[in-house]
């Protein structure tokens, strides 16, 4: 679906990705790579396959659009190095020449030199772009268009016979765009549901609430 934010075309795609047509840049938020394996040190029983997976998804995506540039809003990794980076090292490779940016989010706590070695840019606060900035978190009230994550936006539908179905989705407020979890390992918050218009993600299509 293409939509106009700050007086630039965006596409938000399905796969949980929004698109900015003008500067061919991908940008996502909240892949949390290292999550699973930190829950299954832990003990808690998580599929091993998830960093793999959401990986293969991001992979569709630049085949998809063939960006110049892979934007992350932050939350890119959960927390201390694990098996995941090296995952992550080997899927790299695939697209030397692609930039990737990384605004750091409140999980992002690698040392500098491991996002150096990945070949990652890492932005502390917020990258200034175009006609808006891009942050991890959101603004109470954004003075200039911000386009964030860390929230996990999404919605609760009704259904018929009393079923409910909580779904993902963009939010879009006054002057902020809050993008979906990447990750397919992240809950949903559905509390700011009614503060803005909510493009939901319904398996192959957008629909706009």
């Amino acid at each position: 679906m293409e939509i106009q934010f700050s007086g630039e075309k965006f596409i938000l795609d399905t796969g949980k990705a929004l698109y900015h047509v003008d500067s061919k840049s991908l940008i996502i938020a909240d892949v949390h790579l290292g999550k699973s394996t930190h829950f299954r040190k832990n003990g808690i029983a998580i599929p091993s396959n998830i960093a793999e997976s959401d990986l293969s998804r991001l992979a569709d995506l630049i085949n998809k659009y063939a960006p110049n540039q892979v934007i992350i809003a932050g939350d890119f990794f959960h927390a201390s190095a694990n098996s995941e980076i090296e995952i992550f090292k080997s899927w790299r490779n695939k697209y030397l020449n692609l930039k990737f940016i990384l605004v750091k989010g409140n999980h992002d706590r690698l040392k500098v030199s491991v996002y150096k070695e990945l070949g990652i840019e890492l932005v502390d606060e917020n990258l200034d772009f175009k006609n808006f900035i891009i942050t991890h978190h959101p603004s109470e009230k954004p003075e200039f268009p911000n386009i964030c994550g860390h929230i996990h936006p999404g919605v609760n539908l009704k259904l018929s016979a009393r079923q409910k179905i909580r779904l993902a989705s963009f939010l879009l407020q006054k002057n902020q765009l809050i993008l979906p979890a990447f990750s397919e390992f992240t809950g949903l918050d559905t509390r700011l549901q009614s503060t803005g218009k909510n493009f939901v993600i319904a398996n192959d299509r957008i629909l706009e609430i």
